[in-house]
């Protein structure tokens, strides 16, 4: 594998996330709550580039970071979990996005804003990176976080050069419009969504009838993430339920970027789906027993750990798919 060449490359969204654990929602103006734990972690694409790299595969960003102390956290923790970041752009115009996570009996909410750049197009580097890795991933909140037009250019070169393309929506999902999401949808080879974003997506309630008319759209596999009761997956060829893990819910923050990490990882490495699933499963279960996302990802001890004696276990840690 060439230097610049990664297994996965990750588009836009690096932030930084204030992780507070509080007792309980709603948070009331004049009501004291304790807080019972706070963790200051890489957040949004970095929670997947993380996962991706402590699993073995090769994970690299394409973003914009301001030239602060934030984006130099992000940057120095990035690079000590084996990201590589030699093609993220530092800027003085830009303010790293920083996001309040509050957190209370396992759920979050997000408290943030970002700036989009002005830009139309992606930089050279970052085009000429895409067409020599393995696969790019696309999360919703890229589209705010650098701008429309240079995600767009970034799937647009993907579909060139026949990069797989990974795409999450998020809960961003109803601010992306008809036309980019339809964009983006069709360009995939895997889409990952919740049962509430593939209602947003579709306008559909039921997350089977949502799945079927998102395969419509043309990707090979789309999964749908349902939490502690796993997941659903569609293809041409099957629509199964995958069971999740029961483990202790501290914070689901990270737990779906953890999962999509597995699922590229399964993919890369020619997985049937239900078993790609049901790593991604075991993945974001780990990830949502800790507090906090970013150094708090799943390991892969961890996952082996609670896989136990599952088949899987046999078929992880053997690196990158082109080094088997």
């Amino acid at each position: 594998m060439p230097n610049n060449s990664c297994d996965i490359l990750a588009i836009g969204d690096l932030v930084v996330d204030f992780v507070v654990e509080i007792d309980h929602f709603p948070v009331e103006a004049g009501h004291f709550q304790l807080d019972h734990g706070h963790v200051l972690e890489p957040g949004g694409a970095c929670n997947l580039l993380i996962a991706a790299s402590r699993l073995g595969l090769k994970a690299g960003a394409l973003s914009r970071v301001g030239d602060d102390l934030h984006g130099h956290f992000l940057l120095d923790v990035l690079g000590q979990e084996g990201v590589d970041v030699s093609a993220v752009e530092l800027s003085g115009e830009k303010r790293t996005v920083v996001v309040l996570t509050l957190v209370a009996g396992g759920e979050h909410t997000f408290v943030g804003g970002t700036s989009a750049s002005p830009d139309l197009t992606i930089p050279a580097e970052w085009r000429q990176r895409i067409g020599a890795s393995r696969a790019l991933f696309v999360e919703g909140y890229a589209f705010a976080e650098l701008s429309p037009g240079m995600v767009i250019d970034a799937i647009a070169t993907a579909q060139a050069v026949d990069t797989p393309l990974f795409f999450d929506p998020g809960p961003d999902v109803h601010n992306l419009g008809e036309e980019r999401l339809a964009l983006a949808l069709a360009a995939s080879r895997v889409v990952l969504l919740t049962a509430d974003e593939a209602a947003l997506a579709t306008g559909l309630d039921d997350p089977n009838t949502a799945g079927r008319r998102l395969l419509g759209y043309g990707p090979e596999w789309v999964i749908v993430k349902q939490g502690g009761a796993g997941c659903t997956v569609f293809t041409s060829q099957l629509e199964m339920q995958v069971p999740g893990f029961v483990v202790p819910v501290r914070d689901t923050s990270g737990a779906g970027d953890s999962f999509d990490a597995g699922v590229i990882y399964g993919y890369l490495h020619g997985w049937s789906p239900q078993m790609t699933a049901r790593f991604a499963n075991a993945i974001g279960a780990v990830t949502a027993s800790k507090l906090g996302a970013g150094r708090q990802v799943a390991t892969l001890a961890e996952v082996k750990a609670l896989l136990g004696d599952d088949d899987l276990v046999g078929l992880l840690g053997v690196g990158s798919p082109d080094q088997e």
